[in-house]
């Protein structure tokens, strides 16, 4: 268990650790002596005109804390139709550390792997974020390596892509899994489109 926020009641140790006088402060917490202090830091109770040094409430967030509260929020379980589960990290795409990963169908195909890290120097100058030239495993283990670290999109370029007329490539939403061609040409302006107004060009 992970402390996402911590909020300390330091009573009036603070203030009273740096009054002068402290004896004269009736505190509640015991202080080192101050004898080189020059100021009271009290307050004053205007109905019954005493004073009193106020109590420190001390609130901790930093960032470790709040990257592990998106985490926490984000990490997802989902059992799909064949009883398998599926692990996805449903980061907003702007936090993803990946924004698109292209995949090449057969890494032993030079021209659908020439294809597809052309693909990928192109989008990388798009200026989006990170974009993975990812080779490892089959497509299936692809897929969910890239839903368990949140990447929203993968692109792969299949046997297809060589062959078909308007050299498409198959779009696949993380978070949907939902799988489209989309022409090569019109790839860049539909993922600019997405990571700039929030929507995939349908």
């Amino acid at each position: 268990m992970e402390e996402l926020e911590g909020i300390a009641n330091r009573t009036d140790f603070d203030l009273g650790s740096h009054s002068k006088n402290q004896d004269e402060l009736n505190l509640f917490a015991k202080v080192m002596p101050n004898q080189d202090s020059n100021m009271k830091f009290v307050m004053q109770d205007l109905d019954d005109k005493t004073v009193f040094v106020p109590y420190v409430i001390e609130p901790s967030a930093g960032l470790d804390r709040g990257v592990l509260a998106i985490l926490v929020e984000s990490f997802t379980k989902e059992i799909l139709e064949n009883g398998n589960e599926r692990v996805i990290l449903k980061l907003k795409p702007h936090l993803a550390p990946f924004k698109i990963a292209v995949i090449p169908l057969a890494k032993n195909n030079q021209q659908i792997v020439e294809k597809a890290r052309e693909i990928t120097k192109n989008l990388n100058k798009l200026g989006i974020g990170r974009v993975k030239y990812e080779d490892t495993g089959n497509i299936g283990k692809a897929y969910r390596r890239h839903d368990e670290v949140g990447t929203p999109f993968c692109v792969t370029v299949d046997f297809e892509t060589l062959s078909d007329k308007e050299k498409t490539v198959t779009i696949r939403d993380r978070d949907s899994m939902q799988q489209k061609r989309i022409p090569i040409k019109e790839l860049e302006k539909s993922l600019m489109e997405f990571y700039t107004y929030g929507r995939l060009k349908q």
